[in-house]
């Protein structure tokens, strides 16, 4: 009887024993499991992070892009005021010179216009001149400035000071289908469709083009200006690793 509990006792033993706890393989291979499902879940946050970023940086510039042009439409109808032809048949004797007359449109070229206007309806004529400027490299993404200076200031030689800009312009057309600048961006996309663009378009009373032009007596006949801008986000698409694009493009009346 004995002997039969002992051996019963044994069996009981060995049984517990075989059943308590998990083996060294068995850990390992959970661990490695656990571990791989971290790593996928992760690695998908990782890339819902990046999409989102990228997507909130588009949505900021395409605002940014956009405050602009609609700053320079702001300004396009208050070019020429106030206007030369109140005092003289031909503004140009009355305005040339004179901080307190304004010239209207006084320079024009794809990538860069000047006029002059009281933009902030207090009585100073200001110069506002607005352009694409290549960084160091000589290769866009360029960047797109707005600066204003009043005009005597102007006439004295000052230049303006740069307040508002737009990154990562691809377009600088020349006005005859080439582009100024390459453009130069990491990643596997091709963006040569985007360069050829002229930045500002320039049209007379008939929408006939306008080209490049200096002074108010050789820029007099144009009527209206456009604007395009093909701009690159900061931050390549994770997944394509290519710069998202988007065009903005307005035109503005030349009220002089």
């Amino acid at each position: 009887m004995n002997g039969c509990r002992k051996g019963i006792l044994s069996s009981h033993t060995r049984r517990c024993n075989h059943s308590r706890g998990f083996s060294l393989v068995e850990m390992l291979i959970s661990l490695t499991l656990i571990i791989i499902v971290l790593a996928v879940v992760f690695e998908g946050m990782v890339q819902m992070q990046r999409r989102n970023f990228a997507e909130s940086t588009k949505v900021d510039m395409v605002q940014q892009t956009r405050d602009f042009v609609d700053q320079m439409v702001r300004d396009i109808h208050d070019v020429g005021y106030p206007p030369g032809r109140v005092f003289s048949g031909n503004p140009t004797p009355t305005c040339v010179g004179n901080a307190s007359i304004s010239c209207g449109l006084i320079s024009f070229s794809p990538t860069q216009i000047k006029y002059e206007g009281d933009v902030d309806g207090v009585g100073t004529v200001y110069q506002i001149w607005m352009q694409l400027v290549a960084p160091a490299s000589g290769n866009c993404p360029c960047i797109l400035q707005r600066g204003v200076i009043d005009k005597a200031s102007a006439l004295g030689g000052s230049v303006p000071t740069y307040f508002t800009e737009v990154n990562g312009v691809l377009n600088s057309g020349n006005g005859a289908g080439a582009a100024t600048y390459g453009v130069s961006l990491p990643g596997g996309g091709s963006y040569s469709s985007y360069t050829t663009a002229d930045v500002f378009d320039a049209y007379d009373v008939n929408a006939a083009p306008v080209g490049t032009c200096t002074g108010p007596v050789a820029c007099s006949s144009i009527r209206s200006l456009q604007i395009n801008a093909n701009v690159a986000g900061t931050f390549m698409d994770p997944k394509t690793n290519i710069y998202p694009n988007y065009c903005i493009t307005s035109n503005a009346r030349v009220n002089n």
